[in-house]
């Protein structure tokens, strides 16, 4: 994240916070992507990060603690055909990646608080919205539901997720630290997502889908409440996917200057506007 740019700029501590932010999530990010790739290697990388956030869980109230109960399998056939079809071709990283995956994950919960407290200019829409179905898809799917730990789709998506981050991060933590954003770096950050977003959406939705119990021959009526909010959502992802493709496509535009007049690449007139 950037800070947002007022007459005199953010405090030094500000920026020095944001950088710090932004440097550890951009290696949290990486990690996830070390420890999926080795699994593709065929190895089974260990994560200091279970060990070191393992003894935190004893705080957590009980109360969120009984939530995070593990659910029975339920799925539905179509998830069910299409996670055996891709099973050959993604492994299952949950056992390898989870406990790097949760806390990086869960420290961008603090970017909602950065929006709110002025520290950086990202919609506040936005910023909700992408961090909270994250969060959802984290705590409250892969977490309670174990039969998506094998998904295939569970790994397509942290791949998409960690592909973004890792230079979205880098990008921000090096334009904070005013040492100069290599000109392949701010490309990337504003290019892959042609790609990355559709992958990583419908990964999540499919995610999201292979939970919900099977609806045909009329078997939706006796969802609960629970599924039927699970189905809302699988159903706004295309939407919520085309609002976030249209916010990213108007960032490149205005840091890459395609369609003014400027030619790919140039430097913007002022990377700290972007978002």
């Amino acid at each position: 994240m950037l800070p947002s740019t007022r007459s005199r700029g953010p405090s030094l501590a500000v920026r020095s916070y944001l950088i710090a932010f932004n440097a550890l999530s951009a290696l949290g990010w990486a990690s996830v992507i070390y420890l999926a790739l080795a699994v593709f290697r065929g190895q089974r990388a260990s994560s200091l990060a279970y060990d070191f956030f393992k003894p935190l869980a004893s705080y957590v109230p009980t109360s969120i603690v009984a939530l995070l109960t593990p659910q029975p399998k339920t799925t539905n056939h179509f998830s069910t055909t299409l996670i055996n079809f891709l099973h050959p071709y993604f492994p299952a990283t949950y056992e390898s990646t989870f406990s790097a995956l949760a806390p990086v994950q869960s420290l961008a919960a603090l970017e909602i608080l950065h929006v709110l407290l002025g520290f950086v200019r990202s919609p506040l829409p936005t910023t909700v919205v992408q961090v909270s179905s994250r969060l959802i898809l984290v705590w409250g799917i892969v977490e309670r539901f174990p039969h998506t730990h094998s998904s295939p789709v569970y790994t397509t998506m942290i791949l998409a997720w960690a592909l973004t981050e890792v230079p979205r991060y880098a990008y921000y933590a090096l334009s904070l630290a005013g040492c100069g954003v290599p000109a392949w770096l701010t490309w990337i950050r504003y290019s892959t997502f042609y790609v990355l977003y559709p992958i990583g959406a419908g990964s999540e939705a499919l995610v999201m889908l292979s939970t919900i119990p099977e609806w045909s021959g009329g078997k939706w009526v006796v969802w609960s409440t629970e599924d039927w909010v699970k189905a809302g959502l699988v159903a706004i992802w295309v939407p919520g996917l085309w609002v976030m493709y249209s916010h990213m496509m108007h960032m490149r535009r205005r840091v890459l200057g395609v369609g003014k007049g400027q030619k790919l690449g140039a430097k913007p007139k002022d990377r700290f506007k972007a978002e």
